[in-house]
């Protein structure tokens, strides 16, 4: 996907959220990072066990990483994932 492209997924899935994003509060992490995230992740995976897309970003504005994730091009959960530290470093 090019650049265009990855953007307009990333709206696409934030405007589907799931009942479970939208009942869980998820105030340590804005929407406009989760999008940023979906837009141009660092790591991209797919998790064997559900089939769910994990998106990991550095989000420069905490020094933090964030992991969000994607059930059927919907926004799942996203929080601030303190041990991916370990397994990326810290990009600042």
């Amino acid at each position: 996907m090019n650049n265009d492209e990855r953007r307009a997924y990333a709206r696409r899935v934030m405007s589907n959220a799931t009942r479970h994003y939208i009942d869980e509060p998820h105030h340590e992490v804005k929407p406009e990072w989760i999008e940023d995230i979906l837009a141009a992740p660092y790591h991209q995976e797919t998790d064997t066990k559900d089939g769910r897309e994990l998106y990991y970003g550095w989000v420069e504005e905490i020094k933090k990483w964030v992991k969000v994730v994607v059930e059927d091009d919907c926004p799942h959960t996203a929080y601030i994932h303190r041990r991916l530290v370990r397994r990326f470093g810290r990009l600042s």
